[in-house]
């Protein structure tokens, strides 16, 4: 062991980083605020794996019997997702990102199967829904219907930051 000189080691270079005053971290946004791209992006390919793997298990419990009911139960969770009761009305993306969808007035979609259902109708296109939402998402990221796609804008609702834990502090 060398003995102790008092220097600590060689000089520590800190780089300069300008930072955005207007832009937020995740960790930074509010309960409430619109959802950021980058989660939104996350929680649908979640979401995307999700119904892959519901799909693939149906059709691995009973291959000859459920081929076609594997389809059925994948695209049902992607259209349903953000209505079921036992999710809170979060799906499990969402979940994981801490997102809510939530209709414009404020209210969750907590078995509110029509306007679940309206506002994921484009992801029963394979592969061209999911891609042209993924694309209206990223184009509209800084404009003033930051956020919202085009599902959001049929059924009216916007993915918001969910914090339940601030929620209950503010009641």
């Amino acid at each position: 062991m060398p003995p102790s000189s008092g220097i600590s080691g060689p000089p520590v270079i800190q780089a300069a980083v300008k930072v955005d005053p207007h832009e937020e971290s995740d960790d930074e946004l509010a309960h409430g605020s619109p959802a950021p791209l980058n989660s939104r992006l996350l929680e649908g390919l979640i979401d995307g794996l999700v119904a892959t793997g519901l799909a693939l298990v149906t059709a691995l419990i009973m291959p000859d019997i459920l081929d076609k009911l594997a389809l059925v139960i994948s695209i049902a969770y992607m259209m349903t997702r953000d209505s079921l009761p036992f999710l809170k009305g979060q799906s499990i993306g969402k979940t994981a990102m801490k997102l809510k969808v939530v209709k414009k007035d404020g209210s969750d979609l907590v078995g509110d199967w029509s306007t679940g259902i309206i506002r994921n109708i484009l992801f029963v296109i394979p592969f061209f829904g999911p891609l042209v939402e993924a694309i209206i998402l990223i184009t509209r990221d800084s404009k003033p219907e930051n956020g919202l796609r085009l599902g959001d804008d049929l059924a009216k609702t916007k993915v918001v930051v969910w914090r339940p834990d601030e929620s209950a502090e503010g009641d």
